[in-house]
């Protein structure tokens, strides 16, 4: 990745500065290592909310939102916590557009990650 980052980036990148200690190919391991997790945790939520599975909605999304506030990439995690709140009250109503909207933002870190 180039020095040109945009504006509307979804990752925090001097969260990921202060972690890394200014490595950038370490910040970029771990990205490729969310994004590779990330992907199959999209996979399972879509899976998990096509058979009505509340439970694998609620883990998936708690793991995906502890996974991209740990790099930095809160918008994935506030929209995780929606989704994982919205287990408790057991309706998957909204769940579907949460992934929908999960899924945008994971498209929008890959496209940022493989430039």
């Amino acid at each position: 990745m180039g020095n040109w980052e945009p504006m509307t980036s979804p990752i925090d990148w001097d969260y990921l500065a202060t972690l890394s200690g200014g490595d950038r190919e370490f910040e970029l391991e771990l990205l490729q290592a969310f994004v590779e997790d990330a992907q199959q945790r999209l996979t399972a939520l879509v899976e998990a909310v096509n058979q009505g599975n509340v439970d694998q909605i609620k883990r998936d999304a708690h793991h995906l939102k502890g996974a991209s506030g740990n790099v930095g990439i809160s918008a994935m995690q506030a929209v995780a916590a929606q989704l994982e709140q919205s287990t408790t009250t057991e309706t998957l109503g909204q769940a579907k557009a949460l992934i929908e909207e999960l899924q945008h933002l994971f498209n929008t870190v890959v496209n940022e990650v493989s430039a």
